[in-house]
């Protein structure tokens, strides 16, 4: 290798660029600013929880009252559907229509509805044909020796072939 002679540049020579202090920029705003801002915020937070939390109070107590309400109701429905069937039953419905003077037929006829025939044999009803469901209980008029037979039977034979009780009187017929 041969030896070049070293030239310098301008680049070279050049000197590294100092560093210096910038100042620094003036504050916008205040410390006094600054702390009036914050307190200023810290208020309107406050004051935005104590809102919410009274709304929020309200609420839960309109809420209790509703539940409340509702409950009520539903124990006023269910005594309401409650009498409603039992208005509305068999049993209540027969007494109702017996109060009326109505007897119950037991030679019931259908009509088809669709094509107007009749199934049965529609039989009017005097009155007397089911005692059992109308309250009416024939009772027999004792002649004067029937009486006097059942107050002192003179045989003991007879006293145990009367009936104790109504269902072995009439088969059939339960007791009310």
């Amino acid at each position: 290798m041969s030896a070049v002679p070293v030239t310098t540049t301008e680049a070279q020579t050049r000197k590294p660029p100092r560093l210096t202090l910038v100042p620094s920029p003036k504050a916008s705003l205040s410390t006094f600013g600054f702390i009036v801002f914050v307190g200023v915020l810290i208020a309107v937070g406050l004051a935005a929880v104590l809102i919410v939390t009274t709304s929020v109070g309200t609420q839960s107590n309109e809420l209790s009252d509703l539940r409340r309400e509702a409950t009520q109701l539903g124990y006023k429905s269910a005594a309401l559907e409650s009498e409603l069937q039992q208005v509305s039953s068999a049993s209540a419905l027969a007494l109702r229509a017996t109060g009326l003077g109505m007897v119950p037929n037991p030679y019931p006829a259908f009509i088809n509805l669709s094509d107007g025939t009749v199934t049965g044999v529609p039989t009017p009803v005097v009155g007397d044909e089911l005692p059992f469901l109308t309250g009416a209980i024939p009772t027999a008029t004792p002649s004067a020796d029937a009486a006097a037979a059942v107050a002192a039977p003179a045989d003991p034979a007879a006293e145990e072939a009367l009936p104790d009780d109504l269902s072995a009187a009439a088969p059939g017929q339960g007791q009310p």
